[in-house]
């Protein structure tokens, strides 16, 4: 025990307080999912694990329903916490140049009129893509410049903006499950229990997106 005990504080002082601190909140969020999560979400993940329970039993089937449900629940996540949001703290603002914009046109109009079909995930990732990016429009788009103010309101945000996490993790999620779920690919067991793992394992999508939202308390 006195090893034990001789061992852990040097393992610690090897982890930033930062990213410990990241660690326990993301710990928190999972193990409490259902006192974070919005009610849609939840239904989305549920009906995801309930269809990929019956199809256990005959695993040779199609399991792009499983699998979108996982996605929806992602999208679901991003609308509540990040463009609902940041319509609401572009209200007033005049949107009109960035409307026209190829690349965040479709984000703008939604912040413009959040009454609308919310963009779906890949619209969305392209958007944080041209966030992290272009210099240019960092100094020019006022949608951009109201996005990163509502960032900088949550500690955890940096991850949002780190092209090999959040944009990463939305480009895979869209290119090797939600895009294929959509269209004619047949997808498995496998391709959901990998899906799964992305969106709601121990490090998943969800998980980081609470804790990256998450305001000063």
């Amino acid at each position: 025990m006195n090893g034990l005990k001789s061992w852990l504080p040097p393992l610690l002082t090897t982890v930033a307080l930062n990213d410990r601190r990241q660690a326990e909140r993301m710990y928190r969020a999972a193990e409490k999912r259902a006192e974070y999560l919005s009610p849609e979400t939840l239904r989305f993940i549920a009906t995801a694990e309930h269809v990929a329970g019956q199809l256990q039993s005959v695993p040779q089937l199609e399991w792009s329903p499983a699998v979108i449900g996982l996605c929806k629940a992602v999208e679901s996540e991003v609308v509540s916490r990040i463009l609902v949001p940041l319509a609401n703290k572009a209200n007033g603002a005049d949107l009109s140049a960035d409307k026209n914009d190829k690349d965040i046109g479709r984000i703008t109009a939604f912040c413009v009129d959040p009454t609308r079909k919310p963009p779906e995930l890949g619209t969305f990732a392209h958007f944080i893509q041209t966030v992290i990016h272009s210099q240019q429009r960092r100094g020019t788009s006022v949608i951009i410049r109201i996005f990163l103010r509502l960032v900088g309101d949550w500690p955890g945000s940096n991850w949002l903006l780190e092209p090999a996490s959040f944009h990463g993790s939305l480009a895979t999620l869209t290119r090797h499950f939600r895009n294929r779920a959509a269209h004619i690919d047949e997808l498995g067991k496998k391709d959901y229990l990998d899906c799964r793992d992305l969106v709601i394992g121990t490090k998943g999508i969800v998980w980081q997106l609470l804790v990256a939202t998450e305001r000063q308390r």
